[in-house]
């Protein structure tokens, strides 16, 4: 890699996993200077790999068709140089069974909510509960064999456990969208582990 490669490619990645996003918070992903990312941005948007637009009267950045491919080309070669692809597919495999239940207990969650008409997002059964501490405790091994080889892995395990923290006293912390709840960190490291090996969902 060309040593200007790593930092677009953290760029270009963060705003994968945001979506949509502003500069300071594309920079904040991975810890980048946001004088720095606004400049890769604006590179970007000139090679047609990002856009900035506005939604729901918030302005920011979102990925092209022509960005995600090149966010998966340099993450090819990212993972291709450090020689990661059996350990992060071994990870994958472990992940896989882990993710089946975090979505099954956060639907499970969500749709007796709705039910309910719950405002406070109460009475979280304790199996249900179980599931959530099972996989964070899961993840964290994991993510140890992930940053040995890729460090930008480094982090979602602190994130998810400050989830279940919150969750104690207010479950909304396991399935909300409009914080960064157990849901929201467990879905984006989903998508950084099958953009970083380049499958699909």
């Amino acid at each position: 890699m060309s040593p200007q490669q790593p930092s677009m490619l953290l760029t270009l990645h963060a705003l994968r996993l945001l979506g949509f996003a502003d500069t300071e918070s594309v920079a904040a992903r991975f810890g980048q200077d946001p004088h720095d990312v606004e400049r890769r941005l604006i590179d970007a948007g000139a090679n047609g790999w990002a856009s900035r637009s506005s939604f729901g009267g918030n302005r920011g950045w979102s990925l092209t068709v022509a960005g995600r491919t090149e966010n998966e080309r340099l993450l090819a070669e990212e993972l291709d140089s450090v020689g990661g692809q059996a350990a992060v597919t071994a990870v994958h495999a472990k992940f896989a069974p882990l993710n089946a239940g975090v979505v099954a207990a956060c639907s499970k969650l969500q749709l007796r909510w709705l039910a309910e008409g719950s405002q406070r997002h109460d009475g979280i059964d304790g199996p249900t509960q179980q599931t959530f501490t099972q996989a964070l405790a899961s993840f964290s091994d994991l993510e140890v064999r992930l940053t040995a080889v890729l460090p930008r892995f480094s982090g979602y395990a602190e994130r998810l456990e400050l989830a279940v923290e919150n969750a104690a006293t207010e479950p909304a912390w396991l399935t909300a969208t409009d914080r960064d709840s157990f849901h929201r960190i467990w879905f984006e490291l989903h998508e950084d582990l099958i953009a970083t090996l380049g499958i699909r969902r």
